[in-house]
C-alpha cells in the first residue's frame, strides 16, 4: 500500500501547483490525505503515488482514449482504494468519496453531483459487468485537479480526503514483520509478544480460514487495520507464502504455549488449503471466487511448493504438528502426493525434451499462460528453481521424480547466460533515481533471465503492457528498474545442491557438462 502522506498547507498548495490548478477554499488541510492518482494509456493499472495497482483486479483491463483525449475507464477498483465506495443499482452506478456523491447512468450523458445535475463528456457503457465512465468528469466532481499529460499519455487526479480508518496506513517495521514473524528465536513464541503475535494474526484470520496479503514490511505486533483491504486485498491467498507463514507461526505459537485458540486457527488453515485443492492437484493463487488470472494454479513466488511443503509436515506428524489430527494428517498426505502428480504432469516439453516449469498454469486445461500482464507464458528461469528443489527434497525419490529432476537441471545448465552482468547506474534525473542495463563482462558468473520463450528457448521480457521483446533495453524503464529480470538462484542449486542429490539417489548420473 502506498504510504500516506501527512497534508501542511504548504504541502498541500505546492502539489496542487505541480497540476497547473489554484487552491481555492484550502484553508485548513490538519489530518487531510493528499493522493495523486494516474491512468496511463496502454497499461492495465493506475496508480497512487507512484505504487501500481490493477485497474481491474486480475484481469487486464486498459483504460480507452476516446475522441478528444478523454480517457474511459472502470472506476469499480479504484475509488474504493482510496476509501470511498462504488455501488451498481441496474443502470445507475453511484461513486462515494471524500464527502462527495456522483451518480451516473448507463447509456446517458445525464449524471448528477452532490445532487445537481451536469453533463458527462461521454454517456457510461456497460463490460463485462464493470461501468465505463469519462474518467476526468467523474474525478472532479469528487473534488479532484486532473491533468492530462499528452507526452506521457497519462491522466492524473489529485485529491484531498478527510481522514478515514480506510485510509490508515498499516504499522510498518518493528521487531516482528509479515516477512519475519516465522524466523524469530524459538523463545519468542510463547513471551508477551509471540502471544501478540498470535493474536494479531487470528485477528486477521478471513472466516474461510485463510488469510490475505500485506507487505512484508508490516508491523504484525500491531493489528492489522482490515478496514483498508478493499476487494481482493482482503482476499485469501497463497501467493508470497501468505496464508503459510501464518499457520507456521501459530502452530510455533501454540507450541511454546499450549493454548488451544492458537491451534485452531491452524487447523482452520489447513482446513482452507485442503478444500482450496483443485481436482488436478493445484491450488490456485486466490481462492474461492478468484477473478481473472488469480485463478491460475499458480507456481509464482513458489506458491506451491510452500503449500507442499506445509503439506508434508502435516502428514508426517512431526512433533511440532501432534496437535493435528489423524483425519485431517492423512487428507493432508493425499492433497501432497496429488500436489507431486500435478508438478510432473506440468514440466514443460520443448522440441522433444522436458525442461522446467511456467509461473502459472490454466486451471482447467494445465496449459502454460499469462499470469500478470508482464508475466508472460513461458519457462521460468526463477520459479522453476524451487520445484527443482522440492522434487530433490523428497526422501526415496521415484523414477519419475528423478527424472524430472535430471531434466530440470540439464535444461539449467543449458538456459545459463555467461559473460553479461546485470549493472546499474545512478542518475538523479531519472523517476527513480537509477537504472539498470546489461554489459558484457567475460568474468561475470552465470545468470539465468527471469522467463525463456515457449517456443525458442531464448529470453524472454515485456512490460505492463503484455508485448513480448527480445532485449532487456526494450523494457520500460519503470519495469525495468522494478521487476527481477534476471536470476542467479539456479547457481547454487547446480554447484551445490544437485551434486549432493544426484550422488545419493542417482549415482554416476549427472547431467551436469
Amino acid at each position: 500500500m502506498a504510504s500516506r502522506i501527512k497534508m501542511t498547507v504548504a504541502i498541500a498548495i505546492a502539489s496542487l501547483a505541480a497540476f497547473g490548478c489554484a487552491t481555492p477554499g484550502l484553508h485548513n488541510t490538519n489530518g487531510n490525505t493528499l493522493k495523486t492518482v494516474a491512468l496511463i494509456q496502454g497499461e492495465p493499472n493506475f496508480s497512487v503515488d507512484g505504487a501500481y495497482q490493477e485497474l481491474e483486479e486480475g484481469l487486464y483491463t486498459q483504460p480507452e482514449l476516446r475522441p478528444g483525449k478523454k480517457v474511459f475507464a472502470p472506476l469499480g477498483d479504484i475509488i474504493p482504494f482510496l476509501g470511498g465506495e462504488y455501488s451498481l443499482n441496474g443502470s445507475t452506478a453511484t461513486y462515494s468519496l471524500g464527502g462527495h456523491n456522483v451518480q451516473v447512468t448507463i447509456g446517458s450523458v445525464d449524471a448528477t453531483a452532490d445532487g445537481l445535475p451536469f453533463k458527462l463528456d461521454l454517456a457510461p457503457e456497460l463490460k463485462a459487468g464493470s461501468v465505463w465512465v469519462p474518467v476526468a468528469n467523474v474525478w472532479e466532481k469528487l473534488g479532484a485537479f486532473v491533468k492530462w499529460d499528452d507526452t506521457r499519455q497519462r491522466l492524473s487526479g489529485a485529491f484531498i480526503l478527510p481522514p478515514s480508518q480506510k485510509l490508515e496506513d498499516f504499522a510498518r517495521g518493528g521487531p516482528v514483520t509479515e516477512g519475519t514473524l516465522t524466523t524469530q528465536k524459538p523463545e519468542f513464541y510463547g513471551s508477551a509478544d509471540g502471544i501478540k503475535l498470535g493474536d494479531v494474526i487470528l485477528g486477521y484470520q478471513n472466516a474461510d480460514g485463510g488469510w490475505p496479503k500485506v507487505d512484508r514490511d508490516v508491523n504484525l505486533l500491531v493489528p492489522v487495520n482490515k478496514a483498508a483491504m478493499t476487494g481482493f486485498r482482503n482476499k485469501s491467498t497463497i501467493d508470497n507464502d501468505s496464508t503459510m507463514k501464518q499457520m507456521a507461526a501459530l502452530a510455533k505459537v501454540y507450541n511454546a504455549t499450549k493454548d488451544q485458540k492458537y491451534a485452531d486457527g491452524y487447523l482452520r488453515g489447513l482446513d482452507y488449503v485442503l478444500r482450496a485443492q483443485q481436482a488436478n492437484g493445484g491450488w490456485q493463487q486466490f481462492w474461492p471466487e478468484p477473478q481473472g488470472y488469480k485463478a491460475r494454479i499458480t507456481f509464482n513466488d513458489d506458491a506451491i511448493a510452500n503449500v507442499l511443503e506445509m503439506l508434508r509436515d502435516v502428514a508426517s506428524r512431526s512433533p511440532e504438528f501432534q496437535f493435528v489430527d489423524v483425519p485431517r494428517a492423512g487428507l493432508a498426505r493425499g492433497a501432497y502426493e496429488r500436489g507431486i502428480a500435478l508438478i510432473l504432469k506440468t514440466q514443460l516439453v520443448v522440441n522433444g525434451k522436458k525442461t522446467g516449469w511456467c509461473a502459472q498454469y490454466d486451471e482447467k486445461t494445465l496449459q502454460p499462460v499469462t499470469g500478470r500482464a508482464f508475466e508472460l507464458a513461458s519457462i521460468s528461469g526463477n520459479e522453476s528453481v524451487n520445484i527443482t528443489r522440492f522434487l530433490m527434497s523428497i526422501d526415496k525419490p521415484t523414477p519419475e521424480i528423478i527424472a524430472a529432476v535430471q531434466s530440470a537441471i540439464d535444461w539449467f545448465d543449458d538456459a545459463k547466460l555467461t559473460g553479461i552482468k546485470l549493472e546499474r547506474k545512478d542518475d538523479r534525473t531519472l523517476e527513480f533515481g537509477f537504472d539498470r542495463r546489461v554489459v558484457a563482462d567475460p568474468k561475470a558468473p552465470p545468470l539465468w533471465a527471469r522467463f525463456y520463450d515457449l517456443q525458442t528457448g531464448k529470453p524472454l521480457f515485456t512490460a505492463r503492457d503484455g508485448i513480448k521483446r527480445d532485449n532487456y533495453a526494450d523494457v520500460s524503464y519503470e519495469r525495468r528498474v522494478k521487476y527481477n529480470w534476471y536470476a542467479d538462484s539456479p547457481r547454487d542449486l547446480l554447484a551445490k545442491d544437485y551434486p549432493a542429490w544426484v550422488a545419493k539417489w542417482a549415482p554416476g548420473k549427472s547431467v551436469l557438462k
